[in-house]
């Protein structure tokens, strides 16, 4: 089943964004749910920060 998936995004990040998708041949929501799956999956180390948060992938 597929859920519709909406939120405001900073448009600077949503352009890069799309043309990095564009750039690898890739769907933007294939990127997303991706991303989503391997962060619900606790994939990712979550740092917060004074600059905000960082994520980066566990070894």
């Amino acid at each position: 089943m597929r859920k519709a998936f909406a939120t405001s995004i900073d448009t600077n990040i949503s352009d890069n964004f799309k043309k990095i998708c564009e750039d690898y041949n890739l769907k933007m929501n294939v990127v997303l749910e991706t991303f989503m799956q391997q962060f619900a999956n606790q994939e990712f180390k979550v740092e917060v920060g004074k600059s905000g948060i960082k994520l980066k992938l566990e070894d």
